[in-house]
């Protein structure tokens, strides 16, 4: 009998989808889907008391089988034209969650 979490594995295409809530990243020269998710992203600033704090980061998804590498602080992300410092990873039932702040020239 499959598992509620087979299920869950199949669904990542459907929400990591560029005709659905994805966009194109590039990650260490390589091009992956990812859903930029800024209302995670509010509630860790929330948490971490920077509420008002202007700070040039990106919190995404990525999908663990899209990469053929593990993504570690300190990787450069490309999304939309800007570059981005990957400075937190964590790791869940198939997905990556990634926040970056934005490299400065």
């Amino acid at each position: 009998m499959p598992k509620l979490r087979d299920y869950f594995f199949s669904d990542l295409n459907t929400f990591i989808n560029e005709d659905e809530f994805a966009t194109e990243a590039i990650i260490e020269d390589e091009i992956v889907s990812v859903v930029i998710d800024n209302d995670k992203l509010a509630e860790r600033q929330l948490n971490n008391h920077a509420e008002g704090l202007h700070t040039e980061e990106l919190l995404f998804h990525v999908s663990k089988i899209s990469l053929t590498f593990y993504p570690r602080p300190d990787n450069r992300v490309r999304v939309d034209g800007s570059l981005w410092n990957i400075t937190d990873v964590q790791e869940d039932e198939g997905l990556f969650t990634i926040t970056a702040k934005m490299v400065r020239a």
